[in-house]
Formats: structure tokens, sequence, C-alpha cells
């Protein structure tokens, strides 16, 4: 059996569990990819690492690209954009494997989409970047949930939507596997 001496099986959220579709980038008019535009790609990344907040992140974007930008601007919980088959897979698998989570969100997205549905409950172990200031690629976010699970990396299974941020994963000796949705979910249904 593939992956047979995995004692753990960790995700990633967002493009994992939801879709991230926040209002603001369609406001702002982002096309491609968000590191295509450094400044706002900056304060991505301070938000995530948990030092500014939401409403800060917002007033900095509204500078940036010279729009107005409010709290109606942030990124409310809908069902709609959760991965239901994917929670219901994690719920089975929960019975045989340590199930932890490693994103890279800010606080208020968490609250959002984690903690208010009652999705925290399904996992052991939460490594979110803007508590640990840490986030992904950096190798040392990795390790604390395998440490944090008490377990090696090479008995983890980690699963991403980006190539780039499990290839830190494999480095550490992690198994790997990219998300693709139900071709994904079927692997993780033969480890059942």
């Amino acid at each position: 059996m593939r992956y047979a001496n995995i004692k753990a099986i960790v995700f990633d959220f967002w493009g994992v569990f939801a879709t991230f579709n926040a209002p603001v980038k369609k406001t702002i008019g982002i096309k491609g990819s968000v590191t295509d535009y450094p400044e706002y790609y900056d304060l991505i990344n301070q938000h995530n690492l948990g030092q500014i907040s939401e409403d800060e992140f917002l007033k900095a974007t509204s500078k940036v690209f010279n729009v107005s930008l409010s709290s109606g601007h942030r990124y409310l919980f809908d069902a709609g954009h959760l991965n239901h088959d994917l929670i219901e897979i994690v719920k089975k698998l929960k019975n045989k494997y340590k199930i932890g989570l490693i994103t890279n969100t800010g606080k208020e997205y968490m609250d959002e989409f984690l903690y208010k549905p009652g999705l925290d409950k399904l996992f052991d172990c939460l490594v979110i970047s803007c508590l640990e200031g840490l986030r992904k690629p950096d190798p040392k976010i990795y390790m604390l949930v395998a440490e944090r699970l008490h377990i090696k990396p090479k008995e983890i299974l980690y699963l991403d939507d980006h190539p780039d941020r499990i290839s830190p994963a494999a480095v550490l000796g992690m198994n790997v596997l990219l998300y693709e949705g139900e071709k994904t979910n079927k692997i993780l249904e033969e480890l059942l």
C-alpha cells in the first residue's frame, strides 16, 4: 500500500479545504498571481504573519491600489466555499491517523473559516502562520507540526495545492501529495 508507514496526514487549508475568493481581489482587479504585485504580496505576507490586522491590511491595500476598501470587503464565511467531500473523508481518516493543518493565513480568516464552522475539531494539531510568525515555505513551520504531533517527518503525508509549498516538506523527509481535488480525494479514500 502506498504511504504504508504514515501516522499523520497534514493538510493546507486554502485551496484544499476552502476556496479562497476574497472580495478584495476582485475590487482591486488582481489578474494572475498575487506575486505579480509586490507591494500587495508584501501586505498579504504581513497579514499572514500576524504583523497587521485585516483592517490594517485593507487600509494599506486601499493606498497601494488607490481604491476605497472597507469592512465590507472582509472575507466572510460561506459554506459554499468549503470542500465538503474532503471534510467527510478527513472525518473518517481521523479514526486511523493523526490529522494536522499548516496554513498561511490571517487570524480573521481562521476565525471565520476554521473556528466559526467548527472545522478546527477535525485536527489534532493546528499550525497557523499568523499565530506562529512563520509561513510556508519556511521549513520551520513544517517541523512545528511534526514536533507537535510527536512523530518523525517521514511518518507524515503532507498535502497542499501549491507545488512550491510541498517541496520543503519533501526535503524534510515528509511524504507529499499535490492536492488536485477529486483525484486526490480518491487517493485519500484508499488510506481508509
